[in-house]
C-alpha cells in the first residue's frame, strides 16, 4: 500500500513543541495530568509530555467501542475505567482522531464528574468538517479533512503505526 506523507518528523515535532508551550502557558505553573486514550495516543502522549515544562502527570485510559461506522466512529457503546484520581486537577484529554465527537463528548462529561479543576480535549488530527456532535477541541496538532491516517501510532489494519510520519492512505 503507498502511503502519502502529510506532515513529517520535523513538523510533528515542531507542533508539538508549540503545543506544549501553549499547554503550559495556559495552565499556569500547577501540575498538569494528561490522559492518553489507549492505544494510539501513546507516541503522541510521549512526546508532547517531555515538551511540557514543569510538574507534569500521565495517565491512560483504554476506551471499548463498538461503531457503526469506522469512519466517523459513531459510537454505540462506550465503556472506559479510570484508576487515579483527576478531582481538583488540571486535566488534558488527548485522543488520536477527533472526528463525530461523539465518542470525545461521552468521554468528557464522565471525566467531568470526577470534577477536574479544569478539563481540555487535546487531539491528535482534528476533522471538525465530520463532526455530528457539536464539540470544540481545545487543542489539535493537526486540522485535517477526510482520509485514512497513518504513522505516529495511528495503524490502519494493524500496520504502519510505527511510521515516524503522519500519512494517508
Amino acid at each position: 500500500m503507498n502511503v502519502k506523507v502529510l506532515h513529517d518528523e520535523q513538523a510533528i515535532r515542531t507542533s508539538i513543541g508549540e503545543l506544549g508551550a501553549a499547554i503550559r502557558r495556559d495552565a499556569g505553573e500547577g501540575e498538569i495530568l494528561i490522559i492518553g486514550v489507549l492505544k494510539r495516543t501513546t507516541m503522541f502522549l510521549a512526546d508532547l509530555v517531555r515538551q511540557i515544562p514543569g510538574s507534569v502527570r500521565y495517565e491512560f485510559i483504554d476506551v471499548l467501542t463498538e461503531v457503526s461506522d469506522t469512519e466517523t466512529a459513531d459510537a454505540l457503546s462506550i465503556n472506559f475505567l479510570t484508576h487515579f484520581q483527576i478531582q481538583g486537577q488540571r486535566v488534558y484529554l488527548l485522543k488520536d482522531i477527533v472526528s463525530s465527537g461523539a465518542i470525545e463528548t461521552y468521554l468528557l462529561s464522565q471525566l467531568r464528574q470526577k470534577e477536574p479543576a479544569d478539563l481540555k480535549l487535546v487531539a491528535m488530527l482534528d476533522r471538525p468538517g465530520m463532526r455530528t456532535t457539536p464539540l470544540d477541541v481545545d487543542y489539535a496538532l493537526f486540522s485535517v479533512g477526510e482520509g485514512t491516517y497513518v504513522g505516529y501510532g495511528l495503524e490502519y489494519e494493524n500496520q504502519y503505526g510505527n511510521l515516524p510520519y503522519i500519512g494517508t492512505v
